[in-house]
């Protein structure tokens, strides 16, 4: 039992069965069909078998509804009758809408007749929802408000029958159910179009089915509660290097400008890449009566071709300057190094590694003192001056052949010196030979003792 059915007299929908609203009780047969076939006013929407309206008398105690033939049930699934229900509750909902949008304008919704190649008999309902028909003062506007397209095929097949049922002047778009996982496939875009403020625009892969109502000459539009989605083309390519002109920009902002898009609108190009997605509230297009006003849609897109020219001119402009700045200043091979200077030899250790050798084969013979040497002032040099002058005169600080003499010994040598001992008392480390320096600083130190 169901309130919901196809008229097939007046090719409207009727959504609830009302006592005395102008229907027929029974069956109501008649030549309803294509070529005068006889068949019930009624259809169901679940199957497209007749229905017989019952108890439409007023004063009737029961309600009035519909049923099949013999009060049978209906053979539809459950599936397929949710399923149309969904399907013509969306399409009553944009009605409505529509209605309060345009008042005064006729708004109907319909049945487009859609028979198939070679098959004359009167279409059944079952299967398709209903189309909405606008007809205003100047145009005929058929919408179609779906979950999702119907396949390729059926979808021409459909547009061919809006045009002869509505003229070929009928405009025919489609208004689809927001797809979550469509529009979360290629992300966003952002864009600044011309004279408004930055803006973030989906943009979907089209599939198969939208890209055959736009080359039918048709409408895709996407409806989200109150909020509407145009498309426009985007060409997603690589900017070719002209002569003079150098893309491989070393600062990280703009390694990406050789990558670049172009708009296609107000329709998307077939060879679009993907469709970008203007946002406009359902007040904004239904602001011209009777009709779909896309002007502030159109603007946008002609914002973003406006500046998608300056926006090619600037990174093309930025692409000869680089090239330019590395013309006048090429880069030359960078020049030779000024050989290090080797650092010198060291002398001390030379010196402790030779002086045990040199000591032997060369004993240093002391100058004479004069007698009155250790009376003071009798004329002599202090030991400080005599040791200056002898590192002057013997070139102690730096000599040639790396052996370093020591200086002269600060006591006076009133007497001949003792003969050296036979063996040297040996305070030395172990393993380190001792140099003539050493040897002499051990002799004083034992005189001293």
């Amino acid at each position: 039992m169901s309130d919901r059915a196809w008229d097939r007299k007046t090719q409207q929908l009727i959504e609830h069965l009302h006592k005395g609203a102008g229907l027929e009780t029974g069956l109501a047969r008649g030549p309803y069909g294509v070529a005068g076939k006889i068949c019930g006013r009624y259809e169901c929407r679940y199957c497209g078998q007749d229905l017989i309206a019952r108890n439409l008398s007023p004063t009737s105690p029961r309600r009035a509804h519909f049923s099949h033939q013999s009060s049978e049930e209906c053979p539809a699934s459950r599936g397929r009758r949710s399923r149309t229900d969904l399907e013509d509750q969306l399409v009553m909902d944009l009605r409505d809408a529509l209605v309060r949008a345009w008042p005064g304008v006729p708004v109907d919704v319909v049945l487009v007749r859609d028979p198939e190649a070679g098959h004359e008999e009167a279409p059944t309902a079952a299967g398709q929802p209903p189309a909405i028909v606008v007809r205003g003062a100047e145009q005929t506007v058929v919408v179609e408000h779906v979950p999702t397209l119907p396949g390729v095929d059926r979808i021409r097949a459909r547009q061919r029958a809006v045009r002869a049922q509505f003229g070929p002047g009928a405009a025919h778009v489609w208004f689809l159910a927001k797809d979550p996982m469509q529009f979360a496939r290629c992300g966003t875009l952002q864009v600044k179009p011309r004279g408004r403020d930055k803006a973030v625009h989906t943009t979907i892969a089209p599939t198969a089915e939208q890209l055959a109502v736009i080359s039918a000459s048709g409408g895709v539009y996407w409806l989200d509660g109150q909020q509407v989605h145009v498309p426009y083309g985007v060409h997603d390519f690589v900017h070719t290097p002209e002569k003079g002109e150098d893309w491989d920009f070393p600062d990280w902002r703009r390694r990406i400008w050789p990558k670049d898009w172009r708009i296609s609108h107000p329709l998307p190009a077939p060879d679009a890449t993907r469709w970008g997605l203007v946002p406009l509230s359902l007040h904004q297009l239904t602001g011209t009566k009777a009709t779909f006003s896309l002007r502030e849609a159109h603007e946008v897109m002609q914002g973003l071709e406006d500046v998608q020219r300056a926006r090619w001119r600037r990174r093309r402009a930025d692409a000869r300057e680089l090239h330019s700045s590395r013309q006048a200043s090429p880069t030359q091979p960078r020049p030779p190094l000024p050989p290090t200077p080797s650092p010198p030899r060291p002398a001390v250790p030379q010196a402790r590694s030779e002086a045990p050798e040199t000591a032997q084969r060369e004993k240093p013979s002391l100058p004479p003192t004069p007698a009155g040497a250790g009376v003071p002032g009798a004329g002599t040099q202090p030991p400080a001056a005599q040791t200056a002058s002898a590192r002057s005169s013997t070139g102690y600080d730096g000599q040639p052949g790396g052996l370093a003499i020591p200086p002269l010994p600060r006591h006076p040598p009133l007497s001949p010196p003792p003969p050296l001992p036979a063996t040297l008392p040996d305070r030395a480390e172990p393993g380190k030979r001792r140099g003539l320096r050493t040897v002499l600083r051990q002799l004083l130190r034992g005189k001293q003792g």
